[in-house]
């Protein structure tokens, strides 16, 4: 495992910052990536360079998907954030494995001379492929470590999207779920803590909630959520879970189910309008909705609370 200092961020970005304005060749290039369509899992390189003493910096947001970066270390140190808290890697020759998860915000600066690829899977991806797990899990971020199994399996489905052969959407969903258990297995306890020392004010949960109350209609996004709360996506998720119970998604979702039963007996839209005005995609995607939460249909559920006074 590389040792992770801490570092004064600001100081370093500066510097380092500095050198690189000092070299037009030190601005990272745009990153082509290699698609497998059948998964939608996708590939990226970047590869060495001899720069001299310039850097390069990536940076990525929250709206970001999960993500395995494999390096092969420059000798040079590397700095940066990740989830907002700084770090320090030492400088090494080393192959790591580096892991963001989907809304982890970072930022890193680091030697051209380092190369690297990495593998970028679709929302959700590898939560799907472990919905057989019957356990509460959730993949946390990991920082240049030396694992040989991430680091194996990774190589392997980069020859594979490289170069898919027969049955490859198996081959790449079966080692991916590979990946997805060893990533499970992994001790977040360097970055996870973060989440635990942050938290949702009330005054701030106010603003969201009724941020959500007047847009049940219209497309809501986590990054808008985050953005109100003034916290990355991925600590907005967390803090907002221990703030309701609920993660965004269920809690939106749970509204719009509050919102239809009531316009279901004060309203006379129709289903199909009455489901748009509350979000819902269709109709069809409504009444299945509707259908699982309250027991039954919209339709049905009209009928019994339009003749009799409306159960609490």
């Amino acid at each position: 495992m590389p040792r992770i200092e801490p570092v004064d961020f600001a100081d370093q970005q500066s510097t380092l910052r500095g050198q690189a304005r000092t070299n037009a060749a030190a601005k990272t290039p745009e990153i082509p990536c290699i698609y497998h369509q059948p998964t939608g899992v996708s590939l990226f390189r970047v590869p060495a360079a001899d720069s001299g003493s310039t850097i390069r910096e990536a940076a990525r947001d929250g709206g970001f998907p999960d993500s395995i970066m494999i390096s092969r270390g420059s000798g040079r140190p590397a700095f940066g954030k990740l989830l907002g808290s700084p770090f320090k890697i030492a400088a090494s020759r080393a192959t790591r494995a580096t892991f963001f998860p989907a809304g982890a915000d970072s930022e890193i600066i680091y030697s051209p001379a380092s190369q690297t690829f990495g593998i970028n899977f679709p929302r959700n991806y590898l939560h799907s492929l472990m919905a057989d797990c019957n356990a509460r899990y959730d993949f946390g971020p990991m920082l240049f470590q030396s694992d040989e199994q991430l680091i194996q399996l990774s190589a392997t489905v980069e020859v594979e999207i490289d170069s898919p052969g027969f049955a490859s959407a198996l081959l790449i969903e079966g080692i991916s779920r590979a990946l997805a258990v060893r990533l499970l297995r992994i001790d977040p306890q360097s970055f996870g803590s973060d989440a635990d020392r942050i938290h949702l004010p009330p005054w701030k949960l106010r603003r969201v909630l009724e941020y959500i109350d007047a847009n049940l209609g219209a497309d809501i996004r986590l990054s808008d959520l985050a953005s109100i709360a003034e916290l990355s996506a991925f600590h907005f998720g967390r803090v907002f879970k221990r703030a309701t119970g609920l993660s965004p998604y269920h809690f939106v979702r749970q509204r719009r189910i509050e919102r239809s039963r009531a316009l279901l007996v004060e309203d006379k839209l129709d289903i199909c309008q009455l489901a748009l005005s509350c979000g819902f995609s269709s109709q069809s995607h409504f009444t299945a909705a509707f259908t699982k939460s309250v027991g039954t249909s919209p339709a049905r559920y009209r009928r019994q609370h339009r003749t009799s006074p409306m159960s609490n």
